[in-house]
């Protein structure tokens, strides 16, 4: 009986610690910084501490940038789990999405990821979810399909990608 209390009490900890951390709170010079990554990487199951690639995943998913944090999971310095989890706990407000939002969420990050700056990796996600038959949404979905001449075009950023809002 006595674990199970220990064990519940431990639960609830952890839950009020993952409600409590979030990107201001690991932003490089807050108050308690240290402490707070230190929980921030314990609720992500590190047990090592935080390191350098915390660190600097933390700054990217709260900057909303995707380029490095890819390049981190695919190099092995920190697992694609831990990074959901971060995810998960620093932007709760990007859960529950719609499914349109998810895929221009998705479709932006490709685009980032090709290369596109951020602000045409916009553009080109605006056309490929709200008008795919468009000339770019054809071009997004034919470089979301790997074409490497379609992805050529597309980092050019053809005029007819401009989305007009």
């Amino acid at each position: 009986m006595k674990i199970i209390v220990i064990l519940l009490a431990t639960l609830s900890i952890s839950a009020t610690a993952a409600a409590q951390v979030r990107c201001a709170d690991v932003k490089y010079g807050s108050p308690n910084y240290h402490e707070n990554m230190e929980t921030l990487v314990q609720l992500v199951g590190e047990r090592k501490g935080f390191n350098r690639y915390h660190e600097t995943v933390v700054s990217e998913i709260c900057a909303r940038k995707t380029a490095v944090v890819a390049e981190f999971v695919d190099k092995g310095f920190i697992s694609a789990k831990q990074v959901s989890d971060l995810k998960r706990i620093l932007t709760p407000s990007l859960q529950g999405r719609s499914e349109a939002g998810k895929t221009y969420g998705f479709v932006k990050e490709k685009f980032e990821i090709m290369g596109l700056c951020s602000a045409c990796a916009d553009n080109v996600a605006q056309h490929y979810t709200k008008n795919p038959s468009s000339a770019c949404g054809k071009l997004a979905k034919s470089s979301i399909e790997g074409d490497p001449e379609a992805i050529q075009v597309l980092l050019a950023f053809p005029s007819y990608c401009v989305w007009k809002y």
